[in-house]
Parts: structure tokens; C-alpha cells; sequence
């Protein structure tokens, strides 16, 4: 009897496995059209991810040359490849209203002003995006409408305000109000957090308020730790962001320039002199810092987040 049973189930498990590979076969292949598609998309976005990288080999690849062979011949590969290019770089330095800053000086100012500028907002906008999610009061359509009209206003519109706001603060050109600007806790920042505090169970918080915690213990012990994922991903977004923003500190921080500031007033001076060699060797160590971050946790952005909204 147990033979006979075996020889059921194995026939069943077969039978399974071949009716699992012809619906596989009829779902996923493509024919005619649809292949055709599949093939113009891929190539579509093929050479729109080359565009992207393109540019970044095309300055690695002349950032190694000297200027002499760039001069000649700017899309061959090095004849010989050197480093006094980015060792200039290093030496070479930008002029401000307060004196001369090296390329260290300015890699500092961002590390600053990225990093403290990440954490006040990703902890603003989780602390916003929260109560708005998850607690019911009076006002909260308004806030919610608050939220989204920030989002249409173009910051050209509210530049000449926020301009008027930060003298009368005193804030202009000091490192706080840059980081002021930074610390709004709407945006595209709360509508993420929003979306994944909003599908967060609520059976957590019961649990902790029956033990005793109160409101500060519940999100910074339970909700934080859960949200780890889609936090850290979100900060790192956001500081790749801070790390490129050149319109807020060439306006409100301009005697103390980011590398992304800094880097534009070296490009107008290297242009004048024609040293186009060390301005790619100074551009690849700006961007080498945010490369590597991302390279990091790319795995970490991919997993928290999807196309809408972040992952629960």
C-alpha cells in the first residue's frame, strides 16, 4: 500500500511541475510584438543609462591625462597615464570674500553642512510624517494640504521670502541657517515616510501603551527601530542631495563654499588658464565620496524602496 501511495504522489508531483512549466511558458513568452518591444525597450534604456555614465568615464579617462595630450586629442584613451593632475588638485585652491580654500576645506564644509543638514531632516520629516499618519486631530487636512502645496510653489517663487526671513533671522552666511533651510520636515521626504507609517501596524503601539510607555518611548523604541530600513535609505538619498545642492550655499553660505559651490567658481578659474586636466581630477574626487556611499548601500536603497512609495 505504501508503494502505490508513493507512486501517486510522485505521479502528482510530476504532473504539477509540467502544468507549472507550460503556464510558466504560456505567461512569460514573448511573441511576436511583445518581443519586438521587450528588445526596442531595452535598448532604449541601454543607452539611456550610457548617457549617464558616459560622461563620468570621459572625465576619468581625461582626468589622467596631461594637458598637452588632452589639448590634442581629448577622446583617446591616456598614452600615459599620471596623477600630478589630481595631486594638483589637491594644492589648488578657490578664492571667497573670507580668503582662499583648498579642496579639503571644502570636502569638510559639505561633510558638515550634508551630514548634520541629513539628520535634521530625515529626523523632522519622520517625526511629521508620523503624527500625521498615525494621530487624528484638528487641522490635520489642513496640514496635509500644507504639505502638497510646498510641493507645487516653486522655490523660485519663495526664494525672495526665505532670502527676507534669513536676514531678519541673522542667519545669512552662518553654517546653522544653512542647515535651517535644510530641516523642513515636509517634502518628498514625508510623503515617503508618510505611505510607510500609514500601512504600519497599529497593534505594536497598544501592546506598549498597555506596559506603560508613552508617546516619546513608543517612537523612538518601537517605531524608529521598525522604519531602520526605509530611514536609512531616505538619508541616503537625501544626503546625496545636501552633498550636490549648489543653489543654498552659493546664496545663503557664500564665504564658506561646499565642493559643489567651490567646484564652480574652480571651473570659471580653470577655464581662464585652460586647465582642464586638474578641474576632471577635482570633479572625480567631489563625486568619488558619493560614489562609494551609494555603492554601500545601494543594496539597502533597492530593498526599502519601490517605484511609488517605500516598502513595508
Amino acid at each position: 500500500m505504501n508503494f502505490f501511495t508513493k507512486a501517486l504522489k510522485k505521479k502528482r508531483d510530476n504532473l504539477r511541475a509540467e502544468d507549472y512549466a507550460r503556464h510558466h511558458d504560456v505567461l512569460y513568452k514573448r511573441h511576436g510584438f511583445e518581443k519586438a518591444t521587450f528588445i526596442f525597450m531595452f535598448v532604449l534604456f541601454l543607452i539611456f543609462a550610457l548617457s549617464f555614465i558616459f560622461p563620468f568615464l570621459w572625465i576619468l579617462m581625461n582626468s589622467f591625462k596631461s594637458r598637452g595630450e588632452f589639448a590634442s586629442d581629448f577622446m583617446s584613451f591616456p598614452s600615459s597615464w599620471t596623477w600630478n593632475n589630481f595631486a594638483e588638485a589637491f594644492t589648488t585652491t578657490t578664492s571667497a570674500s573670507t580668503g582662499s580654500f583648498n579642496i579639503f576645506q571644502m570636502l569638510g564644509m559639505s561633510v558638515i553642512i550634508a551630514g548634520i543638514g541629513t539628520v535634521v531632516t530625515v529626523f523632522t520629516s519622520s517625526c511629521a510624517a508620523y503624527v500625521v499618519a498615525k494621530y487624528r486631530f484638528p487641522g490635520r487636512s489642513i496640514l496635509w494640504g500644507v504639505v502638497i502645496f510646498s510641493l507645487i510653489v516653486p522655490i523660485v517663487g519663495a526664494l525672495p521670502s526665505q532670502i527676507q526671513l534669513m536676514r531678519s533671522l541673522h542667519l545669512n552666511d552662518t553654517i546653522i541657517g544653512c542647515i535651517f533651510l535644510y530641516s523642513g520636515g515636509f517634502g518628498s521626504n514625508f510623503l515617503l515616510l508618510y505611505s510607510f507609517f500609514t500601512n504600519l501596524s497599529w497593534t505594536y503601539v497598544e501592546a506598549a501603551r498597555i506596559d506603560g510607555a508613552n508617546d516619546f518611548t513608543i517612537f523612538f523604541r518601537i517605531i524608529i527601530p521598525m522604519a531602520k530600513g526605509p530611514i536609512i535609505a531616505i538619508s541616503i538619498i537625501q544626503l546625496i542631495g545636501l552633498w550636490n545642492d549648489y543653489l543654498t550655499p552659493s546664496i545663503y553660505l557664500p564665504r564658506q563654499p561646499t565642493i559643489a559651490y567651490g567646484l564652480h567658481t574652480l571651473t570659471q578659474q580653470m577655464q581662464v588658464h585652460s586647465n582642464y586636466t586638474v578641474l576632471f581630477a577635482t570633479i572625480i574626487i567631489a563625486i568619488l565620496p558619493i560614489i562609494i556611499l551609494f555603492c554601500c548601500f545601494s543594496k539597502t536603497i533597492m530593498e526599502n524602496t519601490s517605484v511609488g512609495g517605500l516598502k513595508g
